[in-house]
Protein backbone atom coordinates (compact mmCIF):
# COMPACT_ATOMS: atom_id res chain seq x y z
CA UNK A 1 0.00 0.00 0.00
CA UNK A 2 3.12 2.30 0.75
CA UNK A 3 4.20 2.16 -2.53
CA UNK A 4 0.83 3.14 -4.24
CA UNK A 5 0.72 6.05 -2.26
CA UNK A 6 4.20 6.53 -3.02
CA UNK A 7 3.83 6.48 -6.45
CA UNK A 8 0.75 8.69 -6.21
CA UNK A 9 2.87 11.25 -4.57
CA UNK A 10 5.14 10.80 -7.96
CA UNK A 11 2.46 11.18 -10.29
CA UNK A 12 1.20 14.12 -8.83
CA UNK A 13 4.78 16.00 -7.77
CA UNK A 14 5.81 14.65 -11.56
CA UNK A 15 2.69 16.18 -13.22
CA UNK A 16 3.30 19.94 -11.94
CA UNK A 17 6.90 19.53 -13.82
CA UNK A 18 5.62 18.50 -17.18
CA UNK A 19 3.40 19.99 -19.99
CA UNK A 20 0.38 17.74 -20.74
CA UNK A 21 0.16 15.36 -23.96
CA UNK A 22 -3.36 14.71 -24.45
CA UNK A 23 -3.74 11.74 -26.95
CA UNK A 24 -7.33 10.82 -28.11
CA UNK A 25 -8.37 7.35 -27.41
CA UNK A 26 -11.91 7.26 -28.56
CA UNK A 27 -13.76 10.48 -29.52
CA UNK A 28 -13.42 14.20 -31.13
CA UNK A 29 -11.67 16.38 -28.14
CA UNK A 30 -13.22 19.44 -29.62
CA UNK A 31 -16.52 18.43 -29.48
CA UNK A 32 -19.20 18.99 -26.73
CA UNK A 33 -21.08 16.62 -27.38
CA UNK A 34 -19.16 13.60 -27.90
CA UNK A 35 -18.09 11.20 -25.79
CA UNK A 36 -14.20 11.57 -25.67
CA UNK A 37 -11.32 9.92 -23.92
CA UNK A 38 -8.18 11.01 -23.55
CA UNK A 39 -4.44 9.82 -21.59
CA UNK A 40 -2.00 11.96 -20.75
CA UNK A 41 1.50 10.23 -22.28
CA UNK A 42 3.73 12.09 -19.97
CA UNK A 43 2.04 11.47 -16.88
CA UNK A 44 1.94 7.51 -17.01
CA UNK A 45 4.30 5.38 -13.65
CA UNK A 46 5.02 2.38 -13.63
CA UNK A 47 5.39 0.61 -10.27
CA UNK A 48 5.81 -3.50 -9.90
CA UNK A 49 2.69 -5.01 -11.32
CA UNK A 50 1.12 -1.17 -10.65
CA UNK A 51 0.25 1.37 -13.01
CA UNK A 52 -0.90 5.67 -12.67
CA UNK A 53 -2.05 7.20 -15.90
CA UNK A 54 -4.33 10.59 -15.81
CA UNK A 55 -7.52 10.20 -17.82
CA UNK A 56 -10.01 13.40 -18.94
CA UNK A 57 -13.09 12.14 -20.21
CA UNK A 58 -15.45 13.94 -21.78
CA UNK A 59 -19.35 12.76 -21.89
CA UNK A 60 -21.24 13.83 -24.72
CA UNK A 61 -25.06 13.84 -22.50
CA UNK A 62 -24.82 14.31 -18.36
CA UNK A 63 -23.99 11.39 -16.33
CA UNK A 64 -24.99 10.60 -12.49
CA UNK A 65 -21.36 10.31 -10.58
CA UNK A 66 -20.55 8.18 -7.81
CA UNK A 67 -21.59 10.67 -5.84
CA UNK A 68 -25.59 10.76 -7.11
CA UNK A 69 -24.45 14.40 -8.59
CA UNK A 70 -24.83 15.17 -12.43
CA UNK A 71 -21.25 15.63 -14.22
CA UNK A 72 -20.43 16.25 -17.99
CA UNK A 73 -16.36 15.73 -17.96
CA UNK A 74 -13.59 15.02 -15.62
CA UNK A 75 -9.91 14.38 -15.07
CA UNK A 76 -8.93 11.42 -13.10
CA UNK A 77 -5.80 9.55 -11.76
CA UNK A 78 -6.43 5.93 -12.76
CA UNK A 79 -4.62 3.22 -10.90
CA UNK A 80 -3.61 -0.07 -13.06
CA UNK A 81 -3.46 -3.36 -11.52
CA UNK A 82 -1.59 -5.33 -13.77
CA UNK A 83 -2.35 -8.98 -12.32
CA UNK A 84 -5.81 -8.72 -12.04
CA UNK A 85 -6.42 -6.58 -15.50
CA UNK A 86 -8.18 -4.35 -13.30
CA UNK A 87 -8.79 -0.34 -13.23
CA UNK A 88 -10.18 2.16 -10.76
CA UNK A 89 -9.84 6.16 -10.08
CA UNK A 90 -7.34 7.13 -7.51
CA UNK A 91 -9.14 10.43 -7.33
CA UNK A 92 -11.44 12.44 -10.10
CA UNK A 93 -12.80 16.16 -10.66
CA UNK A 94 -15.61 15.78 -12.09
CA UNK A 95 -17.22 18.92 -14.03
CA UNK A 96 -20.47 20.14 -14.51
CA UNK A 97 -20.40 21.30 -17.97
CA UNK A 98 -18.66 19.60 -21.50
CA UNK A 99 -14.99 20.05 -21.84
CA UNK A 100 -13.91 20.30 -18.35
CA UNK A 101 -15.50 23.75 -17.71
CA UNK A 102 -18.35 24.89 -14.87
CA UNK A 103 -18.42 23.89 -11.50
CA UNK A 104 -16.08 21.76 -10.21
CA UNK A 105 -15.91 19.09 -7.46
CA UNK A 106 -12.67 16.76 -6.34
CA UNK A 107 -13.08 13.01 -5.04
CA UNK A 108 -10.14 10.92 -3.34
CA UNK A 109 -10.19 7.39 -2.79
CA UNK A 110 -8.28 4.57 -1.28
CA UNK A 111 -7.82 1.39 -2.91
CA UNK A 112 -9.95 -0.69 -0.99
CA UNK A 113 -12.72 1.82 -2.12
CA UNK A 114 -11.55 3.17 -5.77
CA UNK A 115 -14.38 3.68 -8.53
CA UNK A 116 -14.21 1.29 -11.44
CA UNK A 117 -13.08 2.77 -14.56
CA UNK A 118 -16.01 1.58 -16.51
CA UNK A 119 -16.77 4.12 -19.07
CA UNK A 120 -20.76 2.84 -18.94
CA UNK A 121 -22.58 3.09 -21.74
CA UNK A 122 -19.90 4.53 -24.14
CA UNK A 123 -20.52 2.87 -27.94
CA UNK A 124 -16.96 1.95 -28.18
CA UNK A 125 -15.50 1.71 -24.68
CA UNK A 126 -11.83 2.14 -24.57
CA UNK A 127 -11.74 0.13 -20.62
CA UNK A 128 -9.75 -2.94 -21.97
CA UNK A 129 -7.42 -0.53 -24.56
CA UNK A 130 -6.53 1.80 -22.08
CA UNK A 131 -5.51 -1.15 -19.26
CA UNK A 132 -3.78 -2.75 -21.99
CA UNK A 133 -1.48 0.12 -23.02
CA UNK A 134 -1.03 1.00 -19.39
CA UNK A 135 0.58 -2.53 -18.72
CA UNK A 136 2.60 -2.39 -21.47
CA UNK A 137 4.38 0.84 -20.21
CA UNK A 138 7.90 -1.43 -18.72
CA UNK A 139 9.83 0.12 -15.46
CA UNK A 140 12.52 2.84 -16.01
CA UNK A 141 15.63 1.64 -14.76
CA UNK A 142 18.02 4.60 -13.13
Amino acid sequence: MKSVVLAAALISATAGAQSSTWLTVVGDPGNASTDTVEVDATSAVAFESMRLVKLRVNRGTARTAFDGKPFRSYYSTAMVDCKENKAWHRSISLFSGPLWQGQMRIHDYVESDGRNLAFADMADNPRDRLIRAACAISLQEK
